[in-house]
């Protein structure tokens, strides 16, 4: 009891330096109702083991996870004001209805209504408002009476008017209306919570929540505790103050020391019960809506069931922020901390910055470039010129030109280098003189000093230049030559480990004293697109051009990612601003206000993220989903186009990414949660679900296995058929092949007997021609001699017949004469060459009586002499006449052939016959 006494006494003496701020604000993501398929109104909202949101809203069941969101509407319609998430079942409450929600094995929310289990109770016009799991059983409450669902059955606790139900010391803790506070014993009878509960005789209790030892008690207008069985009114009554104009709705604990009040008409409060602090966010913050209907916690996340829409604010995250909703700052280029005020320099100025208050300084109009404390003074380089900040007053140093910096010459000097619009001026702070560095007369956007006699220069346009002094007098300026080949646009210049280091063209470079020259810096081209912001004791700082991102660095295996998401996409391109403010506090420049980062926070977010794990919810064909607890095989016909649905509830994971392994090999970045394969090659296949933070170590990833069938050519059964068609072909090639081998060997046979026989009988061609060229030859030889016998002898019968007056013997010349006759017209030599002469000449005269039948033999003879091509004068012999009865004869022949006098007839003969 006096431990009790003592902790409140302790928090009321806290309560004397409290302080109300709400200038800076943690991330608030908004979910519009044109980016989720639901109605503006949302009732409640509860999140389950995997980080899922279930929003109750006006058109159903709102469902996200972390990638996309999707309604689940009632059958009836009916809005649903109720919802709980509890042991891989989604409880819900709405009119007259209430029931859970169940993923099927194909991924598919299927309600299972509990209605039919309440037919024997009248619920006139419940609607249930609220769900709560206690021991093993469900319980639903609405207006009218509390149910309970166990062992699947349905009873009804007691007819009781609740305005909320709430778990503590073990006890189901019923708020019955402006009645105090009640719980129900073994018996599920009503009793009372011991204790005086006068105090809360006609509070319109709203909301209960347990925390450790003590009851929060939200009514309406306050906030009451029950702790070591007393109620007492909230100590704190600042707060009861604004919840009595904020009208309170919800109560949620966030961590040991902090709880969150939803209002009805101020958004949410954020209070640390240990210090009394409490900031108020609310639509200014940057909520959609103020009136809050429902909340829920996870991991540092705060999820608001909103009057329009729903969003998430990360309580815990080291990033917060202030905005400036009027658009006045503008953009922001630095933050300086001076005299337990924050100074910003905007482009529309410089403001102040202190208890939530933004206020331009008198004066401090235009754009300004740096702020900067030397010695307990604070300069600012502003358009018009140099300035300096006392008391809020905005005093000019000069006001010729503008100016872009501001550099001390030394620690011991009372002199400041300021490079300007028009070059650089030596300012001398004891004797308040400024003069400018005459040879200089370009633009300077910043400075480095070199030693005690080289000033590096930067010019914004036309690169760097190196300065020779001596004293800041007799100044000999060098341009350096162009770095990398380009033209030195916008250059950076460094003063890192005592090293000059320049950025530029996307690439560093460090300076060679050694060679009076530029070198690439590789240490630092690693970060190409990026620019240091910051750096000390061996971290840094850079910004990337390119996407926006923050890098903190040590240049070595530690490096941590802010990315441009994550800073709101707000980050002054080209005029990044990291400033610190202690070894753990620091500031980020942005458009419209800043960022506070507290760095041991993000290094301990970044080394212990929590990764949610990804999960498939839906992978389906062209026709149907498929279980997904299993290996489904797709059917070739259907598999043309492939669907995956995937989740990655809300955490540090910076995406979601995919790998595919199989008979293609696919990778690639889910968007919104939809992934379609098309024209997948048939086989078996690895789908990997990879969701990863900054820090690539923390991973979680989620394997899937599929198959896609065969097409119907390449099944089982096909492939039985393609063997035996093979082994048929085969055999079939076989027996083809061994056809073609015996018809080709008959034909070689064929063709080798017909060239012997064709061989054969060109021999015996030959033979016959040779045989009849030499009887020809013969029956040539014999005519000739023939002739010539008996041209011999009819010489010698002519011969005889001149001197027959001299033979005495007349009748032995007679007899010789006849002889002679008989020699020369020898019917055997006939015989003879007419046999030969059919040998050489078959069926000549066969032919030439078919033609000529009325010939003669005495012409047939003539006839085989003409076919011989014997002359006139050789045939006469033969015939035994003279060559002018040759001709005679020739001529007689010639009539009864009937041949005209212009045919030849001894060709007729030889051609024809």
């Amino acid at each position: 009891m006096k431990k009790n006494i003592l902790k409140y006494l302790i928090l009321l003496v806290l309560t004397i330096n409290s302080t109300y701020s709400q200038e800076l604000v943690p991330p608030i993501q908004n979910y519009s109702p044109a980016e989720y398929p639901g109605a503006s109104q949302n009732w409640d909202i509860a999140l389950d083991e995997k980080g899922v949101v279930y929003t109750a809203n006006n058109r159903g069941l709102l469902v996200f996870d972390g990638l996309s969101w999707e309604l689940f509407p009632l059958q009836s319609q009916s809005i649903i004001r109720s919802v709980y998430p509890h042991e891989g079942r989604i409880y819900t409450g709405s009119y007259k209805e209430f029931g859970y929600w169940e993923t099927q094995v194909d991924g598919k929310m299927v309600y299972n209504s509990l209605s039919p289990l309440m037919s024997d109770f009248d619920m006139q016009s419940d609607e249930f408002w609220e769900i709560i799991a206690y021991k093993k059983a469900i319980f639903f409450r609405s207006f009218g009476a509390v149910y309970k669902y166990e062992d699947n059955k349905v009873s009804k606790v007691h007819d009781i008017v609740s305005t909320s139900l709430g778990v503590f010391q073990d006890k189901l803790i019923m708020a019955p209306r402006k009645d105090g506070l009640v719980y129900f014993d073994a018996n599920e009878e009503i009793v009372a919570l011991e204790g005086n509960q006068g105090i809360l005789n006609e509070v319109n209790i709203v909301d209960i929540e347990a925390k450790g030892d003590t009851l929060f008690i939200g009514g309406k207008e306050s906030l009451y505790t029950y702790y070591d069985g007393k109620f007492s009114l909230f100590w704190d009554n600042r707060l009861n103050d604004l919840l009595e104009k904020s009208e309170l709705n919800h109560v949620i604990s966030v961590s040991d020391k902090e709880i969150v009040l939803g209002t009805i008409k101020n958004g949410i409060i954020n209070y640390n019960i240990d210090t009394g602090e409490f900031q108020v966010f609310n639509r200014t913050s940057g909520l959609q809506n103020n009136t809050v209907l429902g909340m829920s916690y996870d991991r540092g996340r705060l999820w608001l069931a909103l009057d329009k829409g729903v969003d998430m604010m990360n309580l815990k995250a080291p990033i917060i922020f202030y905005t400036d909703n009027t658009g006045e700052l503008g953009a922001v280029y630095d933050i300086q901390k001076y005299q337990e005020k924050y100074y910003l320099a905007s482009n529309t100025g410089i403001y102040s910055f202190f208890d939530g208050t933004l206020k331009l300084i008198d004066n401090a109009e235009d754009h300004t470039w740096n702020l900067e404390v030397i010695d307990d003074v604070l300069y600012a380089n502003h358009n018009t010129g140099i300035y300096k900040i006392v008391d809020s007053k905005f005093i000019s140093i000069e006001s010729r030109t503008g100016s872009f910096s501001i550099e001390k010459v030394n620690e011991e000097a009372n002199k400041l280098l300021i490079s300007s619009y028009t070059g650089i001026s030596l300012y001398d702070k004891k004797d308040n003189e400024i003069r400018e560095l005459g040879a200089i007369n370009f633009p300077v956007k910043n400075i480095i000093l070199d030693g005690e006699s080289i000033i590096w220069a930067a010019h914004p346009y036309e690169g760097i230049y190196k300065v020779f002094h001596d004293n800041f007098k007799d100044l000999e300026v060098k341009k350096i030559q162009a770095l990398g080949g380009k033209a030195n646009f916008n250059p950076k210049l460094y003063e890192l480990n005592k090293q000059i280091v320049i950025y530029v063209n996307d690439k560093w470079f460090k300076y060679n004293p050694f060679q009076d020259d530029f070198e690439n810096f590789n240490e630092l081209n690693v970060f190409g697109n990026s620019q240091l912001i910051f750096e000390e004791n061996a971290d840094y700082v850079f910004a990337n051009s390119e996407n926006g991102s923050i890098i903190i660095t040590d240049l070595k295996d530690n490096k941590i990612v802010i990315s441009s998401e994550r800073l709101n996409n707000r980050l002054v391109r080209s005029n990044e601003n990291f400033i610190k403010e202690n070894d753990s506090i620091f500031y980020i420049t942005l458009n419209d206000g800043f960022a506070r980062l507290n760095l041991n926070r993000l290094k301990a977010e970044d080394a212990n993220q929590w990764i949610s794990t990804p999960y498939l919810k839906e992978f389906s064909d062209e026709l149907q989903r498929y279980p997904l607890s299993e290996s489904p095989v797709i059917p070739y016909k259907t598999s043309r186009s492939i669907t995956l649905k995937a989740g990655l509830p809300v955490s540090e994971a910076t995406g979601l990414k995919y790998s595919l392994q199989g008979e293609e090999v696919l990778n690639g970045s889910f968007k919104d949660g939809v992934l379609n394969f098309r024209n997948l090659k048939h086989g078996d296949y690895e789908l990997e679900l990879n969701a990863a933070g900054s820090n690539k170590e923390n991973a979680s990833t989620k394997k899937f296995f599929f198959s896609i069938a065969p097409p119907w050519y390449f099944s089982v059964w096909m492939k039985t058929v393609y063997v035996l068609l093979f082994i048929s072909t085969i055999i079939f090639i076989y027996w083809l092949n061994k056809k073609k081998l015996r018809k080709h060997q008959l034909e070689l046979e064929d063709k080798f007997e017909k060239e012997h026989s064709e061989r054969l009988n060109r021999i015996e061609k030959e033979r016959l021609m040779n045989e009849i060229d030499l009887k020809r030859k013969e029956l040539a030889n014999t005519t000739m001699m023939a002739a010539k016998k008996n041209e011999v002898l009819m010489e010698i019968q002519g011969e005889l017949n001149k001197d027959k007056s001299k033979f005495s013997n007349q009748f032995r010349l007679k007899h010789i004469m006849n002889k002679i006759n008989n020699a020369v017209k020898n019917k055997d030599e006939w015989k003879v060459f007419e046999t030969n002469f059919n040998e050489v000449h078959e069926d000549f005269f066969k032919d030439v009586l078919e033609r000529f039948p009325k010939l003669t033999s005495k012409d047939l003879k003539l006839c085989s002499y003409l076919k011989m091509n014997l002359s006139s004068k050789e045939i006469a012999p033969l015939m035994g006449i003279s060559v002018r009865g040759v001709e005679v004869h020739r001529y007689r022949l010639r009539k009864k052939m009937d041949l005209e006098s212009d045919v030849n007839l001894t060709k007729f003969l030889i051609k024809n016959f």
